[in-house]
């Protein structure tokens, strides 16, 4: 069964989709100084990656071109002037050891077919005859035996294949859900996991949320990715970057689809509304919200400054949204972090807006007066969740208010990040007066690695904010030093945040 799962992911993917389950498969089968290359001047070369044989010792420098779908005689036709490119031109990474003895791979996910293999043997021949670089081509046959059967590939094994399978079928079942995308991934994590098996395992569960319309936990999976590959310590430079990209092109895809709801918020009130639209309205648009901003933040740290201002125009009109403000449990407090932080990197004024809003949210759904019951802890399932925002005015509930949020620890942390002190001071005083108490979670990063939960964490129960004159925004032993990182770690997490690990971000 997993043979065919792992057939059907390959015939599914686009070339890109491709690059980080081939990084991880060259990782897994022994290559090294792997890097991926493409783009204007990669000469011919998707990757570059050496191999050194285990019988003779001799290294041989590997130039791989990857291509999606099946290959007929017009495809060769059109890719062999790439190969040809690879066994001559020298150009293209500083690694790149033109000495060595030189082998051209074609990589497909489908197979060649037609003319293709008659005209790629007289190729070979012709490759033999002028001495030229080695040539070969793998197959989807070739990645399938390699992903379902080989030992030193994440996904071999009868044990990963079960809980694979059992992930695969919650997807197609719609049973899945954010809580358990973390709880799996968890496996990704050195001393049992590795980079290579998270990147194959992380594209099959992507490939298949993206075919059953779930793109807002296919983002999910790839921010897990992102935590797997940066604790991974032998993780490469390249193995990071393919998680990076593939959680920034999910977040374009997002981007991609609310762009043209932009002009009207109704427009995107209508696409969305539904029986249960007072909980769904709320969670998808602090999910799409979460998106842009995270999209933004990834964007700018690749340097990629056109998508940098898709992300920034999206996200200052979607903030505007009346349910990007209105998180119905502490899950969604990350997003209010993303949004906040990177909306004030380039409009401070619409982030302390935005915030001022959240705040107003979060302080009604606590307000008695108003029936509020409090909104939804970490611990609460989508159950509770609904009925803590949806009971509050029915007799019949049998749910105590709740005294305790960690989405207000995030307010307050935003306010003085924002440097808005009638916002924190408003916060702090209504809190007192709900009789709320803020609250967060704290971790040893270097055991917990991040983990919602677990030994390695543990509950702050109450957070001391003093008033504004005496209080400052702290910096955190052990929060991230990369600000980008903080976000996406604390989006993948999502129990908790560091405050100073925004520090290197601009606040307007």
């Amino acid at each position: 069964m997993l043979r065919d799962v792992v057939g059907t992911f390959l015939e599914t993917l686009t070339e890109r989709e491709f690059d980080g389950p081939l990084l991880a498969l060259l990782h897994a089968r022994g290559f090294t100084n792997i890097h991926f290359n493409h783009g204007a001047f990669e000469f011919g070369k998707d990757v570059l990656a050496k191999k050194t044989d285990p019988d003779t010792g001799e290294t041989r420098q590997y130039v791989i071109q990857s291509k999606a779908g099946d290959i007929g005689q017009p495809e060769w036709r059109a890719v062999r002037p790439q190969l040809e490119e690879c066994e001559y031109n020298t150009i293209g990474h500083p690694s790149f050891d033109a000495d060595l003895p030189r082998v051209a791979v074609l990589v497909t996910t489908g197979r060649l077919k037609g003319a293709a293999p008659a005209d790629v043997t007289e190729y070979r021949k012709s490759l033999e005859a002028r001495g030229l670089a080695d040539l070969e081509i793998w197959e989807r046959s070739d990645i399938v035996e390699w992903l379902c059967d080989d030992p030193t590939v994440g996904v071999a094994g009868n044990e990963v294949e079960g809980d694979l399978m059992g992930m695969l079928t919650s997807v197609r079942d719609g049973g899945i859900t954010d809580r358990r995308v973390e709880t799996y991934s968890c496996r990704w994590l050195p001393p049992t996991g590795s980079a290579p098996r998270a990147s194959v395992e992380a594209a099959i569960l992507v490939n298949a949320l993206l075919r059953t319309k779930r793109l807002d936990l296919a983002l999910c999976v790839a921010l897990q990715l992102i935590r797997a590959t940066e604790h991974d310590p032998t993780a490469s430079g390249d193995a990071k970057a393919a998680a990076k990209r593939l959680a920034q092109g999910l977040a374009l895809q997002v981007c991609n689809q609310v762009e043209p709801l932009l002009g009207d918020p109704l427009d995107f009130v209508r696409s969305t509304v539904s029986q249960l639209a007072m909980l769904t309205y709320p969670v998808i648009c602090c999910r799409v919200a979460e998106a842009l901003a995270l999209g933004l933040a990834l964007a700018r740290d690749a340097g990629e400054g056109s998508a940098a201002t898709r992300f920034e125009e999206a996200l200052r009109s979607f903030a505007e949204q009346p349910g990007a403000a209105r998180p119905v449990g502490d899950l969604f407090a990350p997003s209010v972090i993303a949004v906040t932080v990177m909306l004030g990197t380039f409009d401070a004024a619409a982030a302390k807006a935005y915030l001022g809003r959240v705040a107003h949210w979060l302080l009604d759904r606590y307000d008695e007066e108003e029936s509020g019951l409090g909104l939804a802890s970490l611990a609460e399932d989508e159950e509770k969740t609904a009925e803590r925002l949806l009971a509050g005015s029915l007799a019949s509930t049998t749910l105590e208010r709740r005294t305790s949020s960690y989405l207000a620890t995030v307010v307050l942390d935003l306010a003085l990040h924002l440097g808005d002190k009638d916002l924190y001071e408003a916060v702090r005083e209504n809190l007192i007066a709900l009789r709320v108490v803020a609250q967060a979670t704290c971790a040893d990063e270097g055991k917990a690695r991040w983990a919602r939960g677990g030994t390695d964490v543990w509950p702050l129960p109450r957070v001391e904010f003093e008033p504004w004159n005496v209080q400052t925004a702290k910096v955190v032993t052990g929060a991230p030093t990369d600000p980008v990182l903080a976000l996406v770690l604390g989006a993948a997490c999502r129990s908790r945040h560091y405050s100073g690990g925004w520090g290197g971000l601009p606040s307007g």
